[in-house]
């Protein structure tokens, strides 16, 4: 909550963030303030309900990220919804905004790691066509432990690895 208030704040003074962050607020999902706060007049102006960040750094010395070309991959790092806003399609429309970041950088595959409890998100992350993959194969066992989100590490919280194939080629090296 407070990092999309503190969000919001930069945005709206027009604060710029540079490169790395162009990402992360073209995929930003908003609504009319006045949805939000009954009273409010202008439309117009909008506050944010949720954020999705994206990287491909993280596939750096890794088995997966040395087996594919770069540029191939992108991982979702994060996916914020106010949570008097879930369940209501901003997550969806969040990571169709992945997707069209992915085309457009010609990703093959996008990955992600979702905390096993949160079975809304993995609902719908099988809706948008992402499926689980086998942890304990070496390659992705790896990639796992390298963001430090294997069983356990995170005071005792599982993950399930999850990908998406954006495109019908997928390269190996």
């Amino acid at each position: 909550h407070n990092y999309l208030n503190a969000l919001e704040a930069r945005i709206a003074s027009g604060h710029t963030f540079g490169e790395k962050r162009t990402e992360v607020l073209s995929n930003i999902a908003t609504i009319p303030k006045q949805q939000q706060h009954e009273g409010t007049l202008r439309s117009s102006n909008k506050m944010i309900i949720g954020s999705v960040e994206c990287s491909h750094h993280e596939f750096r010395g890794t088995m997966l990220g040395n087996s594919r070309p770069k540029g191939a991959l992108m991982y979702v790092t994060e996916v914020a919804v106010r949570p008097n806003k879930r369940r209501c399609g901003a997550g969806a429309a969040l990571m169709k905004g992945v997707d069209e970041v992915a085309a457009l950088r010609n990703v093959e595959t996008i990955y992600l790691h979702v905390d096993v409890r949160n079975k809304a998100a993995c609902a719908m992350y099988e809706r948008m066509g992402y499926h689980h993959l086998d942890k304990r194969e070496p390659l992705y066992a790896q990639f796992t432990a390298s963001l430090n989100l294997h069983d356990g590490a995170m005071h005792g919280r599982k993950h399930h690895l999850m990908c998406k194939h954006v495109n019908e080629k997928t390269t190996w090296l």
